[in-house]
């Protein structure tokens, strides 16, 4: 499935989210079970199955990693194959550091350096991206790659301090 093909869009790293939201609401509206309510099981079925394939794209579309991840993979690339596991070895020195910095900070309950290495995170993922969306431009597909790694790293890290920060709200 081509995400962007879905939605009738150009495949490029930046997208409109209030467009591809109202976009997606749109496509989700001509797809509702509502309007297949008389419809044979055929029918239905296949609403069902446009209703998922939509909901797949936009979320593939509306997340920069799996955008990334996405427009690799139309170039025929799998940033995530098993057979790539090569990483630089000062980001994975850094993932260390930051992984230390989490357990550190989870251990002694201080969400305020939680809340800094969201922030901190944030930032990277997003001059991550913009560096991402150049070397996919320039056609630099094997950086383009690393970067998406990279991207992907840094998300599950976000997420994991996210899942800190929870857990103190409790």
């Amino acid at each position: 499935m081509n995400a962007f093909e879905v939605f009738g869009l150009q495949a490029d790293t930046n997208i409109d989210l209030s467009a591809l939201a109202a976009r997606y609401r749109d496509l989700q509206s001509a797809v509702h079970p509502d309007r297949f309510a008389n419809a044979t099981d055929a029918e239905q079925r296949i609403a069902m199955a446009r209703a998922v394939e939509i909901n797949d794209a936009y979320n593939t579309l509306k997340d920069p990693v799996r955008r990334a991840m996405h427009l690799l993979s139309l170039k025929g690339i799998d940033a995530l194959a098993a057979s790539d596991t090569s990483m630089p070895v000062d980001f994975l020195m850094e993932q260390v550091e930051w992984r230390e910095a989490l357990a550190d900070a989870r251990l002694k309950e201080d969400s305020e350096r939680l809340e800094e290495m969201a922030t901190e995170i944030d930032s990277i993922l997003r001059s991550l991206g913009d560096t991402f969306a150049a070397a996919y431009r320039g056609e630099h597909l094997p950086v383009a790659t690393t970067l998406a790694r990279k991207m992907r790293f840094m998300q599950k890290l976000d997420d994991e301090i996210d899942s800190a920060l929870a857990d103190l709200e409790q």
